[in-house]
């Protein structure tokens, strides 16, 4: 008998992995993250959760 694993999803996404994936399309300066799209970042995704 096989049986096939349901991966059960919420609909809404995860802030935090929002928050990361985000932060990817920032850009890199020798002393970190540009600060003005990391500041984006936060406010987007984590200050209605976290703050």
């Amino acid at each position: 008998m096989n049986h096939s694993k349901e991966v059960s999803k919420t609909d809404k996404s995860n802030p935090i992995d929002e928050y990361f994936q985000c932060l990817s399309y920032c850009d890199i300066h020798p002393k970190g993250i540009d600060n003005d799209c990391e500041v984006i970042c936060m406010e987007r995704h984590l200050k209605a959760n976290y703050w």
